[in-house]
């Protein structure tokens, strides 16, 4: 897969995650709450007021903004205070009011008082819609429901807003809750006024939670295979360039060896290459003098030595008319243009078949770094180090070097109809 395929792909996931993340909670806070962009969440803060006699027969009286209305009916409530606790046996150590009928703590056995009376009633066992329905059908005036562990945050009690109480449910802190209970638990009466204090409005985003645990959990995934992709795509790039290093030294120490093939000359005034209007090196384009050192290719070009041998050991073809100096003088290459990566591949395999057969008089590349000598060549020219380099691939030969005696022994690959004879090492 190439990169821009794989990073649109990442993108198109990304845009899943974030679009496409639908949870079932998220249809029933858009039903309760409306559109889930914004919502106003409103509060009202009651004032308590507590009205006691000491006993020494004092009056005292307290006020403070220490509750908060839960939702339904929002009103004013008088009454005096009563502990509940449950019926039968522990139901002195409930004052949950999770069970109805609710009792009082002080006189379990007496009915509920018959004026007004405020249920004082503590955190916990159950939800806020079963305390206050327990203390509505007791025939309570008011609900006060105190926490069950210190905080400074009052919550607000959800309760059904469609179920006809007119009774006023207040939520309270545990300190003032306890502060009542002792009170009334001691015997002395105590009177409770609920006043309906101020109303807040705050604008609230309504998140879904489960949508934000999903787009992150698709986000780690997909930094998690950006990664994985981003390690891969360097272990390949680490692999590519190391083989074109290898093949690049190999490719310039054949280079090396069939530049030593070419013979050079030095320059004399009866030389054709001086006399008259005189010829200039095709590379730093100045004319031959007398004394510099010549090399003539097989194709009868002539450069400077010290222009010429760069050139070779870089590019291995001649600048005029390309001729590959090392399918000239039988230095196998093959090569193609899919992926240098297979040279591991061909090595391998070469290695393993050459202790049971004979070799091919066409090797291939070896691993050290140099080329072997054959009698005949490839129709392909190697690739430049520049360029990009490519794998190795058999190709069908078009020409076969014969050696053929000679006087001193020594056989010459077969050349070119055009080319001049080279002299031997």
């Amino acid at each position: 897969m190439r990169s821009e395929e794989f990073w649109c792909s990442l993108a198109a996931l990304g845009w899943i995650a974030l679009v496409g993340c639908h949870a079932p909670g998220s249809e029933l806070e858009s039903v309760r709450y409306g559109p889930a962009e914004e919502r106003f969440d409103t509060y009202t803060v009651a004032n308590i007021n507590i009205t006691y006699e000491d006993e020494h027969g004092k009056i005292w009286s307290e006020i403070s903004e220490s509750g908060k209305y839960g939702e339904g009916f929002v009103g004013s409530a008088r009454g005096v205070a009563v502990h509940v606790r449950a019926k039968g046996p522990g139901g002195e150590r409930d004052h949950t009011g999770c069970t109805s009928p609710l009792l009082s703590t002080i006189a379990p056995g007496d009915p509920l008082p018959s004026e007004p009376w405020v249920a004082v009633i503590r955190r916990g066992s159950c939800n806020f819609e079963i305390k206050v329905q327990n203390a509505w059908k007791s025939n309570a005036s008011a609900v006060l429901v105190y926490n069950d562990r210190d905080t400074t945050l009052l919550e607000k009690m959800k309760l059904s807003t469609d179920n006809g109480r007119n009774i006023s449910a207040v939520f309270t802190y545990k300190w003032k809750g306890e502060e009542i209970i002792r009170l009334v638990d001691n015997g002395t009466r105590v009177v409770i006024d609920i006043i309906k204090g101020r109303t807040f409005a705050n604008v609230t985003n309504n998140i879904n939670k489960t949508s934000v645990l999903f787009v992150s959990i698709s986000f780690i995934v997909l930094m998690v295979i950006s990664l994985a992709w981003l390690v891969f795509y360097y272990i390949q790039r680490f692999r590519y360039i190391h083989a074109k290093d290898r093949l690049s030294k190999r490719l310039c120490c054949a280079a090396k060896k069939a530049l030593s093939k070419i013979p050079v000359k030095s320059l004399k005034t009866d030389d054709r290459e001086v006399q008259g209007d005189g010829e200039c090196c095709a590379i730093c384009i100045e004319p031959y003098k007398v004394a510099e050192t010549l090399r003539s290719l097989p194709c009868r070009h002539d450069f400077h030595k010290n222009c010429i041998d760069p050139w070779l050991l870089e590019h291995r073809t001649c600048p005029m008319c390309k001729m590959d100096i090392l399918k000239y003088y039988g230095f196998v290459y093959t090569g193609s243009q899919e992926s240098i990566l297979q040279l591991e591949v061909e090595e391998a395999r070469s290695r393993a078949l050459s202790p049971a057969r004979n070799r091919h008089p066409l090797t291939l590349l070896t691993s050290d770094n140099s080329y072997s000598e054959a009698g005949s060549g490839r129709s392909s020219r190697a690739a430049s180090p520049d360029e990009l380099v490519p794998s190795l691939r058999p190709e069908v030969p078009h020409r076969s070097c014969s050696s053929t005696p000679s006087g001193s022994g020594r056989g010459e690959p077969s050349r070119p109809d055009d080319a001049s004879p080279t002299p031997h090492d």
